[in-house]
């Protein structure tokens, strides 16, 4: 058997704290950053701002917390806004930040900015982080009794200003999902980095919790690829001293199909981590999340139905978060009121079925865990075996050949040669395997699966039934069945 490792060891300390400061450097307020202060700030903290502790808090005493997405530009309607999260029951509290501000536009965010001042509008779709600083970020933190969380940018600004866990780089998600032409090297580089970062504030005594989303797939396609991902980002964040992480589940609407990847993902994600060493570093929970497309805004009857189905599901499997948007989520930039009846409706979830502890044993879900079990084994065998034990290296091959790949990404660096279409029941199989190593019998139980849904429609799925199934959840339906545009 060959010996596990990873190429890309610990970044040089010396080396870290340069390209630390040269990226503080871009925008004055990153001078308001002292690295040594910073971690003083974050050990003064009180365990109901820490995202770990909170989150295994929740775990041990069986209860769930939405975790949210909310963002406004100013710091005063912000503070109404967070407050108004944990007075419907949030204590996971996101800090999401504007798009102007994940592209490093800060100069054009600082003109936007003191126009929104001036108003009191919102020109902007988010919490602009890096312009508002750490004194006045420490300010929001502080007005409210939860854990902060930065979502899209945040750097360490956001740490110096005491919100307790770090998204810098987005591993997979970032990769497959948003960029156009990042190469899985320059992947693999950027998100050493970020998360050595982390490591450094852990030597310290600051354990920073992440979480790991894996390849988002951007069809209805089944998870094997992405729990894949979350593995890699889990191992190699831990080699740079990560001590603390949970994963992001996406939930793609079939109820068995999600309870089994849910189930699945944090066993093979700590089984993969003992594999490799790093017994130190914790599972703090799962997290379901929505992910298809949502609902339209004007059918509320829909968007409400679609948060709680995912609330349902995380309520079942016992996860101790459910990552959640609000009912107008599909119109615009969310309002305080719709945030708050959003989370309040997930809550009443939460607090009537998930204080039953009610045992689920819905037929289908070992043989679903299974089947995916065995697709994710496949995949990271040939990474290994690519990578001669090497994980990274193995990585990075198996996405420049196809081992690993997703549908309809937008990065040309991406094979794209796989495609999912859901099954009789709503359930994601593979239409096209691509290169992915997976086992003849697994493809044709897929196949079979699929077979079974022509035979109902009386035609051979392709790719416009893709695009049908798209849209499915989002019209109240399971699969793209005519009449799917009623």
């Amino acid at each position: 058997m060959k010996k596990l490792r990873i190429s890309t060891k610990r970044v040089d300390d010396e080396l870290l704290m340069r390209k630390r400061r040269e990226e503080l450097d871009k925008w004055p307020t990153g001078k308001e950053v002292d690295f040594e202060e910073a971690a003083a700030y974050q050990k003064s903290l009180p365990d109901s701002k820490i995202w770990w502790k909170v989150m295994v808090k929740l775990r041990e005493e069986g209860r769930m917390s939405v975790f949210p997405r909310a963002g406004t530009p100013i710091l005063e309607k912000m503070i109404e806004l967070c407050q108004g999260l944990r007075d419907s029951g949030v204590v996971l509290i996101p800090v999401t930040t504007d798009s102007y501000t994940r592209l490093g536009q800060y100069e054009k965010v600082e003109g936007i900015l003191q126009e929104c001042n001036r108003t009191g509008k919102a020109l902007l779709n988010g919490y602009p982080i890096i312009n508002q600083g750490v004194k006045k970020t420490r300010k929001l933190v502080e007005s409210v009794d939860a854990a902060f969380s930065p979502r899209g940018a945040g750097g360490e600004i956001a740490i110096a200003s005491g919100l307790t866990t770090f998204e810098e780089s987005m591993g997979f998600l970032g990769f497959g999902s948003y960029s156009k032409n990042m190469t899985i090297r320059e992947l693999a580089e950027r998100y050493r980095n970020s998360r050595r970062i982390i490591g450094w504030y852990a030597d310290r005594g600051v354990i920073l919790c992440c979480d790991l989303h894996g390849w988002l797939p951007s069809a209805p396609f089944p998870l094997s690829v992405n729990i894949v991902c979350l593995i890699i980002e889990a191992v190699t964040a831990a080699e740079q001293g990560q001590k603390a992480l949970y994963p992001i589940v996406h939930c793609m609407g079939n109820m068995v199909q999600d309870m089994a990847w849910i189930k699945l993902v944090p066993r093979l994600i700590r089984e993969y981590l003992d594999k490799f060493g790093y017994k130190d570093c914790m599972i703090t929970g799962t997290c379901p999340a929505q992910t298809p497309l949502f609902p339209v805004a004007m059918d509320l009857g829909g968007a409400f139905a679609y948060l709680n189905y995912v609330s349902m599901v995380g309520a079942l499997s016992k996860a101790n978060a459910v990552d959640l948007r609000s009912i107008d989520e599909g119109a615009g930039v969310p309002t305080k009121d719709t945030n708050t009846v959003s989370y309040r409706s997930a809550k009443w979830i939460f607090d009537v079925i998930r204080e039953q502890q009610i045992e689920i044993d819905v037929k289908g879900i070992d043989i679903e865990e299974k089947v995916t079990e065995t697709e994710v084994r496949a995949i990271l065998d040939k990474i290994l075996d690519l990578g001669d034990g090497d994980i990274l290296e193995g990585t990075i091959q198996a996405v420049e050949s196809g081992v690993l790949d997703s549908p309809w990404s937008p990065n040309v660096n991406v094979k794209d040669k796989v495609l999912g279409v859901r099954d009789a029941r709503g359930a994601c199989r593979y239409l096209e395997f691509g290169n992915l190593p997976f086992p003849e019998d697994i493809k044709e139980f897929h196949r079979g699966k699929i077979a079974e849904r022509e035979k109902l429609e009386g035609k051979k799925a392709d790719y416009h039934t893709t695009v049908r199934d798209l849209w499915g959840l989002s019209k109240g339906k399971i699969v793209g069945i005519p009449p799917y545009d009623k």
